[in-house]
């Protein structure tokens, strides 16, 4: 093989970035893993030297990736920190934190990131619609990522949940478990993911053949508390009591949730007023965090597909030149449903929906 192989055909016979490229040959990647091995190999195949290596990359490198997020403990950030991390460092870097609550804030941290030079920044922004940082003046600067939120910037890359698949793959589940009259308990639709889904319901029931009534889809925070005062009102009997009940007709056989806490102050309602799940209603929620598993009955919920969306934020860093892009890249994975005890009634046919055993 002829000597004047360029850095790009050693990336794509290796299946890298020229970044990592550089990284391998030059020594600063000292991790001796299946990357390093396929880095060397195309190499050798190539007959590729270091030298060339060294003038094909810009020379203000430094290993370092930007992550900003809002609030390091919310749910989604933290487990996209957890599978970042380990990508970021497979790829010979480090990964610098800046954290932001508000548009103004995560300006500021952006702009600290650019001074140290930082080799791309992802940003996960404030969950609030009026709280997005202005995205498009940073394009050309750095290779930029946007993870999930609003799509208000349009020249910046954005990964990130489908939540309109979201909303069809839990009333597909619902429908495929016998439940044909739905509620839906929606987030405040002052954020992007919960307009989305509170926009897809209605349409979606109609489509799938389903029904809900006015009253069934509330809007409200998401709290345990405000899961459990709803699923009161719709259950209870105008009378009162745990021991009476509504009429079938008039209340729903299945409650979609706009988090796992509503969720679990539905069940938790539920069961006072001594209503079977699920053999009489069917409960899901979204996020599925750590009490689903727990609660009784375990919950059915949603999962972000958490990994897709961090190795694509990788895939646009890299490959971006952080020139501007009239058309940047626009990629929503859609959910996985982990189906569990809340929802576990026979269903009617077949379906392909994820199971909690599937999972693992």
């Amino acid at each position: 093989m002829s000597s004047t192989s360029s850095i790009t055909d050693v990336a794509v016979l290796a299946k890298v970035s020229k970044a990592t490229v550089s990284r391998v040959l030059s020594g600063r990647r000292a991790k001796d893993d299946d990357i390093a091995r396929r880095v060397k190999d195309a190499a050798d195949q190539l007959n590729y030297q270091m030298n060339a290596a060294a003038s094909a990359l810009r020379s203000n490198t430094t290993t370092t990736i930007g992550l900003i997020a809002a609030d390091p403990t919310d749910a989604f950030t933290a487990h996209m920190l957890a599978e970042l991390e380990p990508m970021v460092n497979d790829d010979g870097r480090q990964l610098l934190i800046g954290i932001g609550a508000d548009a103004q804030t995560q300006a500021d941290r952006i702009e600290a990131m650019l001074g140290r030079q930082v080799d791309g920044i992802a940003v996960i922004p404030p969950k609030h619609n009026s709280e997005l940082p202005d995205l498009d003046r940073y394009v050309g600067r750095v290779p930029l990522v946007q993870i999930g939120g609003p799509t208000g910037a349009l020249h910046v890359n954005w990964v990130g949940v489908d939540e309109t698949a979201t909303i069809k793959l839990m009333l597909a589940h619902m429908a495929a478990h016998n439940a044909r009259s739905i509620a839906f308990l929606s987030g405040d639709i002052d954020t992007d993911a919960a307009a989305q889904r509170f926009g897809t319901f209605q349409p979606s029931i109609s489509t799938l053949g389903l029904m809900t009534q006015p009253g069934w889809t509330t809007v409200g925070d998401t709290t345990i508390a405000r899961g459990y005062a709803d699923a009161m009102r719709l259950f209870a009997a105008p009378g009162g009591g745990s021991s009476s009940r509504r009429s079938e007709r008039d209340t729903p056989e299945g409650v979609i949730c706009a988090t796992d806490d509503v969720a679990i102050g539905v069940l938790m309602a539920l069961n006072q007023l001594s209503v079977g799940v699920p053999d009489e209603v069917k409960v899901a929620g979204s996020g599925d965090a750590p009490i689903c598993a727990a609660a009784k009955p375990s919950l059915t919920s949603t999962r972000p597909p958490y990994h897709l969306i961090a190795r694509e934020t990788m895939r646009l860093l890299n490959a971006s030149s952080g020139k501007q892009h009239w058309l940047p890249a626009h990629v929503a994975f859609p959910q996985q449903l982990v189906q569990r005890d809340s929802t576990s009634s026979p269903r009617l046919g077949s379906s392909n929906m994820t199971s909690e055993e599937d999972e693992e």
